[in-house]
């Protein structure tokens, strides 16, 4: 005899499962039994503070009374508890646009995965690490100088200098303020020193 699944879907929006999904991403979820859920499974509930909204986490302890949650991108002290009465499936699968459908990973796998590619993982801190080294050390700016033209703006709060390069806004100075804001990986190669800007 065949089971049949009640399976349904959310749109993911937020910022706690950010290294897992993406704005707009289609999650997939199906409705389980307590004793299959797993340390690791994404699950979507709902939530206690906000009435009407769904959230997604991962388990990260299963207890016989109640599930331990937290957002892979949360720090390791926000878990939540939660009741499996609010739980209303595990996540199966993402959809993202020009992409298709994918399984998501949960279990131990799902664990061993979320700490590893997580904004708390080691290899995503070590990451971190070497590229403030490099953008303090100076070392890119030696081997690499890309064309960057500036364009002065009168404002409000006084004149912006925003930073072009090859047609795309890569960063704003406003010299009152000295404030300096840039992408990566332009922030390797523009700098403030004494006040003035190093491009």
């Amino acid at each position: 005899m065949h089971e049949t699944v009640k399976s349904s879907f959310r749109f993911y929006r937020g910022r706690s499962m950010r290294t897992a999904f993406r704005p707009g991403d289609c999650i997939i979820f199906e409705e389980v039994p307590f004793d299959r859920l797993r340390k690791g499974d994404v699950i979507v509930y709902s939530s206690d503070s906000v009435p009407g909204m769904d959230v997604i986490h991962r388990i990260v302890e299963k207890h016989d009374e109640y599930l331990e949650v937290r957002g892979d991108d949360n720090p390791q002290d926000s878990t939540e508890d939660i009741s499996f009465q609010r739980v209303l499936g595990r996540v199966v699968a993402v959809e993202r646009e020009r992409q298709g459908r994918k399984p998501v990973p949960g279990g131990k796998y799902g664990s061993l995965r979320a700490k590893f590619v997580s904004r708390e993982g080691m290899p995503r801190k070590v990451a971190r690490w070497f590229y403030s080294l490099l953008r303090r050390s100076g070392i890119i700016r030696l081997l690499w100088q890309p064309e960057i033209e500036t364009i002065s703006l009168a404002t409000d709060a006084g004149s912006v200098i925003r930073l072009v390069s090859s047609g795309k806004t890569v960063g704003k100075w406003c010299e009152e303020r000295k404030i300096l804001v840039l992408r990566k990986p332009w922030d390797l190669v523009v700098r403030v020193r004494d006040g003035e800007l190093q491009l």
